[in-house]
């Protein structure tokens, strides 16, 4: 049962990355060409999925405690199939930034149903093994889901990766009816309102950063901002005067689940960028010809990374099981923000052994904080509150995956604006030469790459910062080993 849970999990996780090497692939196709302007508009198309997994994290659980686990978990798989297929046939960017969210919908849902189901059929004693299964079931998801993007792209087109998600959800649908065991609906309080209020200021926020450069920050950006705080002022609210709150904000009042969710949300803003802007470099080294590379060359770029994230999950585990979370968390975000720093001096020329030295340390930094956060924060809690307390955990990075991602993206792409307004296109002069032309055309191409390295080694540069900020919450989240704080909380009792 767990594992065709896991399934539906790893397929939802994978579609959180599995675009991210061909963006350039996709904009080129919908928008004619590929443009600034459509790398700002394809970001959207990462960040409504990332916002809409977010919004249903910390919801489903409690609507399938009230209408079946089996039968929500389907739901929301089908809606994830319509979402994908949707995706597949669109004709246009902004119908699948849409289709996306849709997508996210039904992929958001799934984590928390699991989750939830976990707490209704496990032991109390293999409950914290079931929840790392599926911990690692999101978190291979993600790994995989770059090269996978860019290999059924490469052969098949990037539209592949969407109509491929129907027969896997066909077929983990059929698995869901034979393994997973059907249960009575319990009479149980759903907070809906307290989610409508958190999906609203989440998605404002978001909006907000991610169009004030394009719009404005006197008529878009801060309006909106202000907006998202209203109605986040409104869900805090609106929880604590709830029977049954959507999110027990007395969680929080533990200092370490409080230092692990800030350091989840960093490494999620340094964790998207680098999974978006590796790629990137590819793409942008090769300039004027990123239409026609390879979604390999991005692919194969990224992997480097993604591949050695496992590795340094479980060393992460390893250390904290013996020396506590501390440890481990700190030295990974050390090692992050290192190999950050080193990838922000890369060049046009930069040879592949030191950009394998550079992702191979990044990924393992990566690696080594994810165990560390997520056994810390959770073993702080009571049984009862595992489940809710993994999902807020969870949506704090993927939330910080998705502000990050509209944040620096709108910024980077104001930097390269502006840079080249300095330097107009060349236009043929009369009685100007065709070589005279020819060579004016190569410098304006190669001040383009120029700048467009400059501010991908900005990119990097802020989530190299972000990692050195998050070392100071990994250092307050303690460092007692991870045994004993189970055996402590394992008397603590358990909440209904």
């Amino acid at each position: 049962m767990l594992a065709v849970l896991c399934a539906g999990i790893f397929l939802a996780a994978m579609d959180q990355t599995v675009v991210v090497t061909v963006l350039p692939r996709i904009i080129t196709d919908l928008e004619g060409g590929f443009s600034s302007g459509g790398v700002e508009r394809a970001a959207w198309i990462v960040t409504a999925y990332l916002i809409g997994y977010t919004i249903m994290l910390p919801l489903m659980g409690r609507v399938s405690d009230l209408h079946g686990h089996r039968r929500i978990y389907n739901l929301a798989m089908i809606i994830f199939v319509a979402g994908s297929f949707l995706c597949a046939i669109t004709t246009n960017l902004y119908e699948l930034v849409g289709f996306r969210a849709i997508q996210a919908v039904g992929g958001g849902a799934v984590v928390p149903i699991a989750l939830a189901i976990v707490g209704y059929y496990f032991p109390p004693e293999r409950r914290a093994i079931a929840l790392g299964i599926i911990g690692a079931a999101g978190e291979a998801g993600g790994v995989i889901g770059p090269i996978y993007g860019s290999l059924v792209a490469q052969y098949l087109g990037w539209r592949a990766i969407f109509y491929l998600n129907v027969p896997w959800v066909l077929i983990i649908i059929l698995l869901v009816w034979r393994f997973v065991v059907k249960t009575e609906r319990r009479q149980v309080a759903v907070d809906y309102r307290s989610g409508l209020l958190l999906a609203l200021a989440l998605g404002l926020a978001t909006t907000a950063i991610s169009g004030a450069r394009s719009v404005g920050w006197t008529r878009f950006g801060l309006p909106l901002l202000a907006a998202s705080a209203l109605f986040m002022g409104a869900f805090l609210l609106s929880v604590r005067r709830a029977d049954h709150p959507l999110i027990d904000l007395s969680i929080f009042r533990s200092r370490t689940f409080s230092a692990a969710n800030i350091a989840h949300f960093l490494l999620g803003v340094a964790l998207i960028t680098a999974l978006v802007q590796v790629p990137s470099f590819a793409y942008g080294s090769g300039w004027p010809e990123t239409a026609n590379s390879s979604p390999l060359v991005g692919g194969l770029l990224l992997i480097r990374l993604m591949m050695m994230i496992p590795v340094g999950a479980l060393l992460g585990g390893i250390i904290a099981g013996r020396a506590g979370s501390r440890l481990p968390a700190v030295a990974g975000f050390a090692l992050s923000a290192f190999g950050l720093w080193r990838i922000s001096a890369w060049a046009v020329n930069v040879g592949p052994v030191r950009q394998t030295e550079d992702l191979i340390a990044t990924g393992i930094g990566f690696g080594l904080v994810i165990a560390p956060i997520l056994l810390a924060g959770i073993s702080e809690l009571r049984r009862g509150r595992m489940a809710s307390g993994a999902s807020v955990l969870t949506a704090a990075r993927i939330f910080g995956m998705a502000v990050g991602l509209a944040a620096i993206n709108s910024w980077g792409i104001s930097d390269f604006n502006t840079t080249m307004m300095k330097f107009p296109a060349p236009v043929p002069q009369l009685g100007e030469s065709a070589s005279g032309y020819l060579n004016l055309l190569s410098a304006w191409e190669e001040q383009n790459v120029h700048t467009l390295l400059g501010v991908l080694s900005d990119f990097f540069l802020i989530a190299a910062v972000a990692c050195a900020i998050a070392i100071v919450p990994a250092f307050l989240i303690g460092r007692k080993r991870l045994k004993t704080s189970q055996a402590k909380n394992g008397g603590a009792g358990v909440e209904s």
